[in-house]
């Protein structure tokens, strides 16, 4: 099963801040990730949609901050 690796670019450096996330809902400026494994929830914030490969199972948000 492919779930996504989410990153994180603030300023043109990308860093790791999620990995298997099953499921990611956007609430306003804030985007929800949901966790297969554990079913946890963890809220980002203030961030943009930069760009989601489905290939490589990545994607990326930009900070707004």
């Amino acid at each position: 099963m492919c779930l996504l690796k989410v990153y994180l670019d603030n300023g043109g450096r990308r860093r790791l801040i999620a990995a298997d996330v099953a499921l990611i809902v956007r609430e306003g400026d804030d985007f929800r990730l949901r966790f297969l494994e554990s079913g946890r929830d963890f809220l980002l914030r203030k961030v943009a949609l930069q760009f989601l490969d489905a290939l490589n199972s990545i994607i990326v948000f930009k900070s707004l901050e």
